[in-house]
């Protein structure tokens, strides 16, 4: 356990893991290079600071609201461990075929730095569903601190690992991630699925 918070230590680092894996910071240095490729470092400075603010701000926003959203709308958890690993298994499999560049540079207009690249690429619905399926608000927050944090710096450093590991290299670490998250979506589908069968 950690000191002064109820978290063991081993779902910390599992958290932490599977919210880095969907968040792919690694995969989506080279939109973010292909985007910002004829701004000047200030101009990208800055396009990743409110990337990663506006990213953080979207999964805090549903790990404080999202109990209340789910009763509000009367969802149980278990349906959402359900829809939410399929969501994963979609995302999972677009990691592994490989994202497309311009696909990115046509969705881009004014303000890249929300959209795409904070949504969807960052907090997107893989991520929002990671954050809602925590039960624990102190994990939670702790997770979504450390992950933006590490998503902030592998964009900062962003285009000397890109030069370092090469299009293809970040290729391939994009697809093992797609991999370790189709992993945890099938698990995601079967608890749930066990759950729903379970006698009440």
């Amino acid at each position: 356990m950690i000191e002064g918070f109820s978290i063991d230590a081993l779902l910390l680092g599992q958290s932490i893991i599977t919210l880095f894996a969907i968040f792919d910071p690694i995969g989506a240095i080279p939109i973010f290079s292909a985007l910002t490729q004829n701004m000047s470092v200030g101009e990208r400075r800055d396009i990743i600071n409110k990337s990663c603010l506006v990213s953080a701000g979207i999964l805090l926003t549903f790990a404080l609201a999202g109990n209340l959203l789910f009763s509000a709308l009367a969802i149980a958890l278990t349906d959402f461990k359900i829809v939410g690993g399929i969501i994963l298994l979609i995302f999972s499999i677009e990691y592994v075929l490989g994202r497309s560049e311009k696909q990115y540079q046509k969705m881009a207009q004014e303000d890249i730095a929300v959209f795409p690249l904070a949504t969807p690429l960052l907090a997107g619905p893989g991520s929002i569903s990671v954050v809602l399926l925590m039960e624990d608000m102190v994990l939670k927050l702790v997770v979504i601190v450390v992950v933006v944090a590490i998503a902030w710096l592998a964009l900062y450093v962003g285009t000397g690992v890109l030069k370092v590991m090469g299009r293809h290299g970040s290729s391939v670490v994009s697809r093992i991630m797609g991999l370790i998250i189709g992993a945890i979506a099938v698990r995601f589908i079967r608890e749930g699925l066990e759950e729903v069968q379970r006698p009440r």
